[in-house]
């Protein structure tokens, strides 16, 4: 009885496990499909609005086009994000290299800085030499795009947005803080989640998708580190990435520790 017993609810726990991955797929297919639907429905109404509207003022048709095309750009976001959502459950991790956390920073950040420019929101560095981890470029550049991104969209003009890159004991920490809108406390545990947003009007307004903190907890994850959020003191938010550092070993090879 103690063998069919154990059998039973090794089973039970199978389909629980189970049951939770089908309502989460489903919530998910929900979800995207609902985001998806938004701007389409934004593109039909604009698209009916030309066609049925004659003689519409030229300005108002150019109006109306701006706002087609930029309801084709969110579209584009979403389901680049939902692809990338869909490759890291699907595919394993690429090849890792050591990789150096400061130069991949440091050169996000001078890619973003004409979008902070065009915010009014100063960037500050501090990044140290030597945080060195294994990972792939590819994804350690999305998962610093993501958030130094986000630092910058949901801040306010005249804001600063902190990036700092250093090593701590067998770590390597990426954090990355912001003067901005910040966060509630209630909402913290739930920023990772697909498709959760503080603000949903702020968010759209700003061209978030609700996936991209999402896709940087997975792709954190896929290389052994962990992430966090919390509010930063005074104001804003502040997120912290960590990694195993990487040590060579003296033949040449190395690990992370």
């Amino acid at each position: 009885r103690d063998e069919m017993a154990q059998l039973a609810e090794e089973f039970n726990q199978l389909t629980d496990r189970l049951q939770t991955t089908e309502e989460v797929r489903r919530r998910f297919v929900s979800d995207a499909s609902h985001e998806l639907k938004t701007p389409l429905a934004s593109i039909r109404l604009l698209a009916d609005s030309i066609l049925q509207t004659e003689g519409m003022d030229p300005a108002v048709a150019r109006d109306f086009v701006s706002d087609i095309g930029s309801e084709a750009e969110r579209l584009t976001r979403i389901t680049e994000h939902l692809l990338a959502l869909t490759r890291l459950d699907s595919l394993p991790a690429g090849k890792q290299f050591p990789v150096d956390v400061s130069q991949v920073t440091e050169r996000v950040v001078g890619r973003l800085q004409p979008v902070a420019d065009a915010a009014g929101v100063e960037v500050e560095r501090s990044l140290k030499p030597d945080c060195v981890i294994l990972c792939t470029e590819d994804d350690l550049s999305q998962i610093c795009f993501n958030l130094v991104e986000n630092a910058i969209k949901y801040n306010y003009s005249g804001g600063r947005v902190f990036v700092s890159a250093y090593q701590d004991g067998d770590q390597v920490l990426l954090e990355v803080g912001d003067t901005g809108v910040g966060i509630p406390e209630e909402d913290l545990p739930k920023v990772f989640n697909r498709f959760y947003r503080v603000d949903k009007a702020r968010s759209r307004a700003a061209g978030g998708t609700g996936l991209g903190l999402s896709i940087v907890r997975d792709m954190v994850r896929r290389h052994g580190g962990w992430v966090t959020a919390r509010p930063r003191n005074p104001e804003g938010s502040l997120f912290t990435v960590g990694f195993p550092r990487y040590v060579p070993e003296a033949g040449g090879k190395g690990e992370a520790q």
